[in-house]
């Protein structure tokens, strides 16, 4: 049973079926993941027996539903991570950003916050992209080496505290990516566009509330599952 001393990060990972819950009622599961339900309901102004009971109540209703990336394998896990973002990278990004050119410049006299949208919305992209660059590139390679060596299948030298520094450091970059959703969410009034007729504005909101998801989901995967393993792991390696 869950109880309010328990994180947000630890309930969504070992029950996923919590996250939608957690959506509902405005509560961020994937950065601020290391709060618990008890703290986050008060300064959010929920009542605890009632999120409790809630979380409790799909928990019973979805039975022993295996949480996802159960698997302690961290090299399974990025994969499905590099999997998983290759359309978004390669298509779904660049879109974001070229409808943001084509918003900035329609003006719209019918929407006042479009121009900001349209400009958040590029600097979004590119955080985004430039985000899954050093992760491909620079973190995973240091997780994997670390796990090689917590498995006796590599000899490599792993600078641990480089590992740690850069797990802070994405994890501070997943709350400033998490801040631009939320302005954006609140400038498009939770990504509405029934208000304009423009073709190009409908389908950056539409394309904003997608990606929303998809790097909220991604951010819970690497805040409490990936960085939170390779944590322990270089602690049981090194101290």
């Amino acid at each position: 049973m869950i109880n309010a001393k328990q994180t947000v990060g630890e309930i969504a990972n070992r029950q996923p079926s919590t996250i939608e819950v957690f959506e509902q009622l405005g509560i961020q599961y994937c950065c601020h993941g290391e709060e618990t339900v008890e703290a986050t309901c008060g300064y959010l102004g929920l009542p605890v027996n009632g999120v409790l009971s809630e979380l409790n109540r799909v928990v019973n209703a979805s039975g022993t539903t295996k949480a996802p990336w159960a698997d302690p394998i961290l090299e399974a896990l990025m994969g499905n991570l590099l999997r998983t973002r290759t359309v978004l990278v390669q298509q779904d990004l660049p879109r974001i950003q070229q409808l943001a050119r084509t918003v900035s410049s329609c003006h719209l006299r019918e929407h006042p916050n479009a121009i900001h949208v349209a400009h958040l919305s590029a600097t979004l992209a590119n955080e985004v992209t430039s985000h899954f660059t050093d992760e491909a590139q620079i973190l995973f390679p240091k997780i994997r080496e670390l796990e090689l060596a917590y498995v006796g299948s590599s000899s490599a030298t792993v600078h641990v505290n480089s590992v740690r520094n850069d797990l802070a450091h994405m994890t501070h970059e997943h709350g400033a990516v998490g801040d631009l959703l939320s302005r954006i969410q609140d400038l498009t009034e939770d990504y509405d566009s029934t208000t304009t007729t423009c073709a190009s504005y409908r389908e950056i909101c539409q394309r904003l509330k997608e990606l929303d998801g998809e790097v909220r989901q991604e951010v819970h995967l690497e805040n409490n599952v990936l960085f939170n393993r390779a944590l322990q792991i270089s602690g049981a390696l090194y101290g």
